[in-house]
């Protein structure tokens, strides 16, 4: 390789080495953006987090934000950080470095968090204890009067507001969009990037899918794409329906009756052959006659029937946005550090499946060079690639692990 990587995004998380629990924290970013930290092996954003909490000869170690396109800089605001002229004097030189690809989103983790001053008062910040965090329903569970991160509720509670906050606020930043607490309520000129479309069956899926949408509309900053009430009367329906995928994540809440409306699959098609995130929603009750068989090779989710299942929902949503702008950007890079005479890459942000033929053809019919298929890491198991080398044994399939190897 005659050029260093640059890295779509890099995330570092700043934090007091007194406060104890930013290490569970920044443990919990790691493995939410990077792989999980208890199983390495595993399929993940692989996101490059970086960690910043002790002190060198009274410095902490500088960023290098060269190394990525983008940089997302996550300072925890505890009393300890607070009170130490170490990280106010650090946090100034992290401010100096925020641009228009470089962000900082501070956590707020007790209630003065905010007074920190040295300019980051400008920045809205994520407000991650006890007072901060808006649901009662939540907050009603714990019978305690002190916020404790010490306690795995009031941990699990802050966490649950971190990750879906910065879930956003990366996958915005990837799409070259301002900051969720720059948005205005009263502008509605500027709409979030990230549109949810909910696909449903009216006949069993409206309810769910109704109060999903009431749900996001009072508690978040997401768009809703909701055909009931977003397809404009004279309008083609079929036009507004694609019109509504082709930039959106898809949701597919898969009852009993899902697969077998013609519309349910269609919009599921719609939104494969886009290459839109799609999670799918389990709420099936009693079974069905036939599984559509393209709703395979993508995240699922049991729906629990509560607003907890709601946000695990939009968390798992907002994950599969970023790892799809992450992993293309990634791979697209890795495909022009490898380029090779000859060889045409098609880079995918989900393991491949037989449905990824469409587009592979149409590659190979415009091209007499040989193709690849890149994919994120891990690779697949043998029993797969064998299905799909079946089709055509020229087209490999490899992850960015194997491109060293690659003999052509």
């Amino acid at each position: 390789m005659n050029k260093r990587l640059i890295y779509p995004l890099s995330i570092f998380v700043v934090w007091h080495e007194s406060f104890t629990e930013g290490k569970l924290i920044a443990n919990n970013l790691y493995s939410i953006f990077c792989r999980d930290i208890s199983e390495p092996l595993s399929r993940g954003l692989g996101i490059p987090v970086n960690f910043r909490f002790k002190s060198v000869n009274g410095n902490l170690l500088p960023i290098d934000v060269l190394k990525s396109e983008r940089n997302v800089i996550i300072p925890l605001i505890d009393e300890h950080y607070f009170l130490s002229d170490i990280h106010r004097e650090y946090t100034t030189y992290l401010l100096s470095l925020v641009n228009t690809d470089v962000r900082i989103f501070p956590i707020g983790l007790f209630e003065k968090a905010y007074s920190f001053g040295n300019g980051l008062e400008d920045y809205q910040f994520i407000r991650a204890y006890k007072g901060g965090l808006s649901n009662p329903d939540y907050l009603a569970k714990t019978s305690k009067n002190d916020f404790n991160f010490n306690n795995q509720f009031d941990f699990d509670l802050s966490m649950g507001r971190i990750k879906r906050e910065l879930l956003h606020d990366c996958a915005r930043l990837m799409m070259n969009f301002h900051s969720s607490s720059e948005d205005k309520q009263e502008d509605k000129s500027v709409p979030s990037p990230i549109k949810l479309f909910l696909s449903h069956a009216k006949k069993d899926g409206l309810e769910t899918a109704t109060k999903f949408k009431k749900f996001i509309d009072s508690e978040l900053k997401l768009d809703v794409f909701f055909d009931t009430v977003d397809i404009a009367d004279g309008y083609n329906f079929e036009k507004q329906i694609e019109s509504g995928i082709k930039n959106a994540a898809l949701v597919v809440f898969h009852t009993d009756e899902y697969s077998s409306r013609e519309w349910c699959r269609i919009e599921v098609l719609i939104a494969k052959r886009n290459k839109c995130s799609i999670v799918v929603v389990h709420d099936i009750k009693n079974g069905e006659k036939r599984a559509f068989p393209y709703m395979g090779n993508m995240p699922t989710i049991t729906f629990k029937n509560d607003e907890n299942s709601f946000t695990e929902i939009i968390n798992l949503t907002l994950y599969q946005v970023l790892g799809n702008l992450f992993q293309l950007s990634l791979l697209e890079s890795f495909s022009n550090q490898f380029s090779i005479d000859g060889t045409e890459f098609i880079a995918i942000s989900s393991p491949p499946e037989l449905f990824n033929y469409i587009d592979i053809y149409k590659k190979k019919q415009s091209t007499q060079s040989k193709i690849i298929v890149l994919y994120p890491d891990p690779p697949l198991g043998t029993e797969e690639l064998r299905i799909l080398n079946e089709i055509d044994p020229n087209i490999k399939f490899i992850t960015p692990i194997n491109l060293p190897t690659l003999n052509l």
